[in-house]
């Protein structure tokens, strides 16, 4: 064999190597993605499987972000944050968990249920007691629709990743 030969040879092998490392790396990075958003998809469903297990009238106040009206008294209740294990949240995340709820609530104001929110997220506004008229009241403790996004976010292999189920709930 030639030095040519053998440099040819070489490189041809060198080039199969690389491509089959490279290769290797997406496929276990789409395996670590397909693991973290299966754990939050099923932190989802089982944080909606929690909300609907509740009585309807006491839905919103067991998972809203104040404390303080919880049904079973103050800071009985699960509330509006949840973690989930294997995912980190985001750095930037306030109350260091990755997952949330979502309710047509205003600012500052997280025990207030409002119709007249525009919320696209949320189909929002939408007229959640069903007297025919979307106001600006608080409706807490009227509701018959309940509009719900569930959310969780998280510091992923490839960046900020989120998952999202967003859900109508209804007493008739």
């Amino acid at each position: 064999m030639t030095v040519v030969e053998l440099v040819v040879a070489m490189t041809v092998l060198l080039v199969g190597v690389l491509g089959f490392s490279k290769f290797m790396v997406s496929t276990t990075r789409s395996t670590q993605k397909s693991i973290e958003l299966a754990r939050a998809s099923q932190a989802v469903r089982e944080r909606v499987e929690q909300i609907e297990a509740y009585a309807f009238a006491d839905s919103f106040r067991a998972f809203n972000a104040d404390p303080a009206d919880d049904p079973g008294g103050p800071g009985s209740a699960p509330g509006a944050t949840f973690s989930v294990s294997g995912l980190d949240p985001l750095p930037d995340d306030a109350d260091g968990v990755a997952g949330e709820i979502v309710f047509p609530t205003a600012a500052g104001a997280p025990s207030v249920l409002r119709e007249d929110l525009a919320i696209d997220a949320l189909g929002m506004p939408n007229d959640l007691d069903r007297d025919g008229v979307v106001d600006a009241a608080d409706h807490a403790t009227d509701y018959a629709r309940l509009p719900v996004l569930v959310r969780v976010r998280w510091r992923s292999a490839s960046g900020p990743a989120v998952f999202e189920l967003k859900t109508l709930l209804a007493n008739y």
